[in-house]
């Protein structure tokens, strides 16, 4: 007989769902545990009004009492506290209110004691699908009652008509323009970050909004910005639920350590997958399926960034192709260390010179590094300095999240150079990958004190859904914090190459690391 083992099981980070019941199923609590469920995480349910419903529309709603909602809630704080809340229907006035004390003080205390920053989305659910109000008519929540609300939350969720009330606007939206202006004017009422919703259709896509207030782990390049999440339209009745299901799933990736870009990256793409197979299960609207983690690249969305206007208008470059696999990828600001690995056999090098302030010696030693290169039929990269690559015949240029966005890419492409870029998370590879790079570098995926880094160490987990993702599409490598000790580890995850910097460069002899490390990269199945 199997015996339990606790060890083994993969811990599943709580997310709380404060939301409406929805007896047939699609929506509401309902939607938001499956969907918490399905992408690994454990639902908690705080039900805030019992409805009475099926695929035709809401018959009927009884609210919860303050008194029970607050018993659900702080009993759940005691023994199952959330890594992540999810806010749907609140049914009348006197919950919204009683809510956004209770999250202003005893949450944000609880967070203070512990030092911990717990995410918050709300979906500001006023009316269902079908038109009509799923809040209390006896005591319906003021505008204020609203606004106060969202000020506790870390992301917003309206969709079209929803943000309208919340900005007291009653006029035409003709222009994309007006949407932005509309997000930035609440998300800097509010201070906290606004997503669109709904896919506002544009020539048979469908473009998500958010105006990106201030998220943790992310380039400061993505912060302040308006960034458009774009999918192909996906005309299907079975749709009930889908708001619902858009924030829970944001909500569990969150929970899942994953930050806030990349968890609407792969909510929209879990949308967009259970879109694509939902089911009919009455007269009317058929719901969402629920097909686990997402790992097909067309289900993820375009990233639009208006204030950069090559991803804006998507504009085709054509970067060399490495030639050969890179391998054991040495990246050293060393040009003994690069010449030395060149000498022991390695094809690819990077360098990547941070230290030197002199324009002079910066010049020199990447003019060196390119001879060497030619010397030793190398691919060289240099790292940052884009103009000196160009200048002085680079087999390649790479560049990070912040130095891509202000990059002439149009002149490395016409160079003829190959173009390799670094990403971390979701949201970066999804952009870098949009320009077609030569390679994709995926990281941090161990801590490392090599460079100070904005996002986290993404782990074999995260590493293996990227390699998953991305397969076949470009060569993907693998950098930050690998060693001989993980390296097998690291081989597993599918990554066909790996970027190694310490463990080369401050080795006692370079040249025999490299040796070693690509004779056991090669021997691992």
């Amino acid at each position: 007989m199997a015996t339990f083992d606790a060890k083994s099981q993969a811990v599943r980070p709580i997310v709380w769902s404060i939301a409406a019941s929805d007896s047939g199923g699609g929506a509401g609590i309902q939607a938001d545990s499956l969907t918490i469920n399905d992408l690994g995480g454990h639902a908690c349910n705080i039900v805030t009004a019992i409805t009475a419903q099926n695929s035709l529309g809401v018959k009927d709603m009884v609210a919860t009492s303050v008194a029970i909602l607050a018993q659900q809630v702080n009993c759940l704080l005691e023994d199952m506290p959330p890594k992540a809340i999810k806010i749907g229907v609140l049914a009348n006035a006197q919950q919204v209110r009683w809510l956004s004390q209770w999250l202003s003080e005893t949450f944000a205390n609880y967070q203070q004691q512990l030092q911990v920053s717990i995410p918050i989305i709300w979906d500001p659910v006023m009316l269902a699908t079908t038109g009509q109000s799923l809040t209390d008519k006896d005591a319906p929540p003021l505008l204020a009652d609203y606004l106060h609300l969202a000020k506790q939350v870390s992301l917003l969720t309206p969709n079209a008509q929803e943000l309208r009330y919340l900005l007291n606007a009653d006029v035409a939206v003709e222009h994309t323009e007006q949407w932005w202006l509309w997000l930035e004017i609440l998300a800097h009422s509010i201070r906290s970050n606004v997503l669109l919703t709904g896919g506002g259709m544009q020539q048979g896509y469908a473009v998500d909004w958010m105006m990106v207030h201030d998220i943790a782990y992310s380039s400061e390049q993505h912060q302040h910005q308006i960034v458009g999440f774009k999918s192909a339209a996906i005309n299907t009745p079975h749709q009930h639920g889908t708001g619902c299901t858009f924030s829970s799933a944001i909500a569990t990736v969150l929970a899942l350590d994953y930050p806030m870009l990349d968890a609407v990256c792969v909510a929209k793409a879990y949308v967009n997958q259970g879109l694509l197979a939902g089911y009919k299960v009455g007269q009317g609207a058929g719901v969402l399926a629920r097909n686990g983690w997402p790992h097909t690249l067309s289900l993820f969305p375009t990233i639009t960034l208006p204030h950069v206007a090559l991803l804006h208008t998507h504009q085709p470059l054509d970067f060399a192709p490495v030639t050969t696999p890179l391998n054991i990828y040495p990246v050293t600001e060393s040009l003994g260390v690069l010449k030395q690995v060149l000498e022991a056999g390695a094809r690819t090098v990077q360098l990547r010179v941070k230290s030197t302030t002199n324009q002079w010696e910066l010049e020199q030693q990447i003019k060196e590094a390119v001879a060497l290169g030619t010397q030793f039929q190398a691919q060289v990269f240099i790292n940052d300095h884009w103009q000196l690559a160009v200048k002085y015949g680079a087999f390649g240029v790479h560049l990070g999240q912040e130095d891509l966005l202000q990059a002439d890419l149009t002149c490395i492409a016409n160079a003829g150079l190959a173009l390799g870029l670094s990403s971390h998370g979701y949201f970066e590879l999804l952009i870098a990958q949009q320009l077609h790079p030569s390679y994709l570098a995926l990281g941090h995926i161990f801590a490392t004190p090599t460079k100070t880094m904005p996002s986290q160490a993404q782990g074999l987990i995260k590493l293996k859904r990227y390699c998953q993702l991305l397969s076949g599409k470009l060569p993907l490598v693998a950098i930050g914090g690998i060693n001989a000790d993980n390296l097998a580890q690291v081989k597993r995850t599918g990554i066909g190459d790996v970027a190694i910097v310490r463990a080369i460069e401050q080795a006692p002899c370079p040249a025999s690391s490299w040796q070693y490390l690509q004779q056991q990269w090669e021997m691992q199945a």
